[in-house]
Parts: structure tokens; C-alpha cells; sequence
């Protein structure tokens, strides 16, 4: 009885007290940071092709790679983030075989539930070239010459809007957000099981004007824009571990099961497609960087409708700062309405 009693004493209650005390300084930065508006600037490289079934291949029209700026922004439960190409820095230096892309992002997340996050974004792409010009022209009885480099079309413009709904089943509600961007940090390991509903409206248009080594080889004739629907539903999960204390890293896999829809003619289909992220960074409560990796896929088996891939890579640098107080009473006034 007595070893016991002396076990407990010099085993138990230190690591009782070291939880105590871990909890106790999760509480206070958690408090701390309601007053916190988190910063951040970074540049990402996005790949993106839009991949179209013909006379049973893929024939591949993608925007013209390039580095992209972007900025984030949180306070509280409100997240915004936009991304641009930059005017001021030349990337590319293929401009004349691949045409030039301009990109222009913007989303908002909201977390008005302690378990439920809702998202919506709007994205645009003008500018594609077409990167199987050579197999369309095998295709069509052409040459393989392709001395003129890829079609282009210049005008081409495609825009999604988008919005994602989701819902956690498993893990800890603070940490789940830290799931979003870098702007939150991660504060313990976690482990996180989350179903989302995710909604897309796309428009092609303008893509009738083509040209090839400086000519013009179609266009004159008004097209009508493409235009689909996707509705998707991703359940997967994710695994957060935090290494020395400010040092973390992030992993996600989300499967999901879609359905595509042509608006204004008679196709549609069922199919899947996959959504994936990891992330590694620093963060010790006032300034943080990191970079990560993300990968989406939607397959496609339609020759009417699109298959899209994007991987993208992302570097940041951010800093939290002490929000304005007429920011926190608005804000103060907003979370008594919404409890």
C-alpha cells in the first residue's frame, strides 16, 4: 500500500500538474488570441490543366504556369484570402509559345460553430493554350511539326465559383481550425475526421478564338459559354503533430464521391476524384512561416466534360498583431448575437 501511495505521489501527480499547466497555457493563448489579427504574405506555384476526352484521349488545355502572390488575413472566426499575378515581377519566359495567363483568386472561411466551418471562393483563369496540340493534329491527320509551339487561346476565360461546407466528427474544435491555413496555430497533436459538401459553378467562355505561330486559325464566330455544376462529397482525415513545441506538421487525404452536370444539355455523371494537403511550419504565437503541398484531382470518363488536376506549392511568412479595439467591440457584439 505504501508502494503505491509513494508511486502515485512522485509518478502521478507531476504528470497531473504538467497537464494542468499544458491546459492552462493552451486557455490563456487561446483568450489572447481573440484579439490577435493574423497576417500573412507568401507566393505559391499552381499547376492547373483541364483535361477534355477526344477519340478516347485527353486532350490537355492548361493556363500558363507561373508564381503567384498571396495574402491572408484572420481574426477570430473569420478567414480571407486572395491571390494575383504579379505585374511587377517577370516569371515566365514563354510567353510567345504558351500565351499569358492572368489569375485572380479570392475566399472567405467562417467559423460560426465550434465544429462547423463554411467556405466560399471565387476563381478566374484568362488565357489557355492548349498543351496536346500535337496529338490533335496526329488525331486529325496533321503534321507532328509542332515548330510553331502550342495553340493558344488568348481569350479564353474561365471562372468558379465555389463553397464547401463541412463538419467535424472527430478531434479537438480548436485544433481543427489550424486544419484551414497557417493563420492558426496548432497547439497539441490531434487527430481529425471531417465531412464536407462541396458545391462548384464553372463558366467557359471565349474560347473560340484560336491561334497558332502567330495566325489566326479559328475565331469570328460567337460560341456559348460552356457552364457545369459539381457537387461533391468529401469524408477523410487528418493528422497534426506538433514537434518541439512550435514546430508542427499536417496531413490530409479526402476522398470523395461527385456528381457533374452540363447545364443546358442532357449530360451528366457520377465519378470521384481526390482533395489532399500536407503542410510543415513554424509557429511560436506571434510570427510563423511554413510551406506545404496540395494536390486535387476530379476523374472524368465524358468526353463533355472536363477533368481537372491541380497541384499547387505554397510558401508563407506571417505575423499576428494586436487587433484595433473598435475591431474586438464589434466583433464582442457580433459573437453575443450569434450565441
Amino acid at each position: 500500500m505504501k508502494q503505491r501511495l509513494i508511486s502515485f505521489i512522485f509518478l502521478y501527480l507531476p504528470l497531473l500538474s504538467y497537464s494542468q499547466e499544458v491546459m492552462s497555457d493552451d486557455k490563456k493563448y487561446l483568450e489572447e488570441d481573440q484579439n490577435k489579427i493574423s497576417l500573412v504574405a507568401g507566393v505559391s506555384y499552381i499547376n492547373n490543366s483541364f483535361g477534355l476526352r477526344y477519340e478516347h484521349q485527353t486532350i490537355l488545355l492548361k493556363p500558363n504556369d507561373s508564381f503567384y502572390t498571396e495574402f491572408f488575413l484572420r481574426y477570430r472566426w473569420l478567414d480571407a484570402s486572395i491571390s494575383f499575378t504579379p505585374k511587377l515581377i517577370k516569371i515566365n519566359n514563354d510567353d510567345d509559345v504558351k500565351g499569358k495567363t492572368k489569375y485572380f483568386n479570392i475566399g472567405f472561411a467562417f467559423f460560426l460553430s465550434p465544429k462547423l466551418r463554411q467556405q466560399v471562393g471565387y476563381n478566374q483563369i484568362k488565357g489557355l493554350y492548349l498543351q496536346s496540340t500535337k496529338e490533335l493534329f496526329l488525331l486529325l491527320g496533321g503534321t507532328n511539326d509542332l515548330s510553331g509551339g502550342y495553340i493558344q487561346f488568348p481569350d479564353a476565360n474561365y471562372r468558379s465559383f465555389k463553397g464547401e461546407t463541412s463538419y467535424l466528427w472527430l478531434g479537438n474544435k480548436e485544433n481543427y481550425r489550424s486544419y484551414t491555413n497557417m493563420t492558426y496555430k496548432p497547439l497539441n497533436n490531434e487527430f481529425v475526421v471531417i465531412t464536407g459538401l462541396f458545391y462548384q459553378y464553372n463558366i467557359l467562355k471565349d474560347s473560340d478564338r484560336a491561334v497558332y505561330n502567330g495566325e489566326l486559325i479559328g475565331g469570328g464566330l460567337e460560341t456559348d459559354a460552356t457552364k457545369d455544376i459539381k457537387i461533391a462529397l468529401r469524408s477523410g482525415a487528418g493528422i497534426q503533430r506538433v514537434i518541439k513545441k512550435n514546430w508542427y506538421m499536417i496531413a490530409e487525404l479526402y476522398p470523395q464521391l461527385y456528381y457533374s452536370k452540363l447545364i443546358g444539355e442532357g449530360y451528366n455523371e457520377f465519378n470521384f476524384g481526390l482533395n489532399s494537403n500536407a503542410r510543415i511550419g513554424y509557429d511560436n504565437g506571434k510570427w510563423f512561416f511554413g510551406g506545404g503541398a496540395q494536390l486535387n484531382w476530379v476523374n472524368n470518363s465524358n468526353e463533355n466534360f472536363y477533368s481537372t488536376t491541380q497541384w499547387q506549392f505554397r510558401f508563407g511568412v506571417g505575423l499576428r498583431i494586436n487587433s484595433p479595439k473598435f475591431v474586438n467591440k464589434n466583433f464582442d457584439k457580433i459573437d453575443h448575437i450569434l450565441k
